[in-house]
């Protein structure tokens, strides 16, 4: 039986591969926490970047959202880590993967961009897990998810674990977040994961809709992440308990909270925190923060 993200140290986490890490999520049993980060911003706190703020305050999975595959660059972190995904994963102790946007040649820089072209260098640069979505206000639809991950999928093998999903509509009003249909394409095109937005994070995000996705997922053997992708990061804790506990009992697989705490940077340090303690308690949550990379 494949060990637990649970039973993981901070160097196993930084060194597993992406077949291997997968296993690892599933047999958590939605015990697995990741935290966005926008690479762009400046530190939230003085002398330390955001992407050590999110893996101390508990996240297993740092994702990192705006970042250049062709130019990268974290903001905060020192230059010797921050330009290979495989230095930086090193430096924190964590699983490390980036988002790559399905959009039309120029809408944005070519290194955020998926192509053949931006998965290889993913790849070169050491990411584990590529995740094909769209930020806010781009229009990805499902069939540009599909099509990404099919892409992907042909050019990283079994390299890079590959997710394909929304967080949010992103300004679209002509398809259904969870349409069965559309995002079972997803899964047949090869992707190692579904991710939808959390129960009460988007409308029309009842937990019976994510809980539909969720066994249509368990069919393919795919990993489901549900986010909170909608500055929701940034409210009270007790709703980020509400939707930690509920996406858990509809059976999401890793709990992703996103980049907007104060602004687009990072998630309010104590709700990664609150996030982790919802749904594993302080058990697993305080080994994850106080564990030394040297075991």
């Amino acid at each position: 039986m494949a060990k637990r993200v649970l039973e993981m140290t901070s160097r196993e986490l930084s060194k597993c591969l992406a077949k291997d890490f997968k296993a690892a999520v599933l047999s958590s049993e939605g015990r697995t926490i990741a935290a966005e980060i926008v690479v762009t911003a400046p530190p939230l706190i003085d002398g330390v970047s955001n992407v050590e703020l999110a893996a101390s305050f508990g996240a297993d999975v740092i994702l990192l959202n705006m970042v250049d595959v062709f130019n990268p660059r974290i903001e905060g972190v020192p230059e010797k880590y921050s330009t290979s995904f495989s230095m930086l994963s090193e430096f924190l102790g964590r699983f490390v993967g980036h988002n790559l946007e399905p959009v039309d040649p120029g809408l944005l820089p070519a290194g955020r961009t998926l192509s053949e072209e931006s998965v290889k260098a993913s790849i070169d640069l050491g990411s584990k897990l590529l995740v094909v979505t769209g930020n806010p206000g781009l229009g990805v639809t499902w069939s540009r998810i599909s099509k990404g991950v099919e892409l992907a999928r042909k050019i990283a093998g079994d390299r890079v674990l590959v997710f394909g999903g929304k967080m949010h509509s992103g300004g679209l009003r002509t398809e259904e977040m969870y349409d069965l249909r559309l995002i079972e394409e997803v899964l047949a095109r090869g992707a190692d994961g579904i991710v939808i937005p959390a129960p009460y994070t988007v409308p029309w995000s009842l937990p019976e809709n994510v809980s539909s996705v969720a066994k249509l997922a368990y069919r393919y053997d795919a990993v489901l992440m549900c986010t909170i992708g909608t500055s929701q990061e940034g409210a009270q804790r007790s709703v980020i308990r509400k939707i930690g506990l509920t996406s858990k009992a509809c059976g999401c697989d890793i709990h992703h909270i996103g980049d907007s705490g104060y602004g687009m940077r990072v998630a309010l340090p104590e709700n990664i925190l609150e996030l982790s303690l919802a749904v594993r308690g302080v058990r697993h949550t305080y080994r994850r923060i106080a564990m030394s990379y040297l075991r």
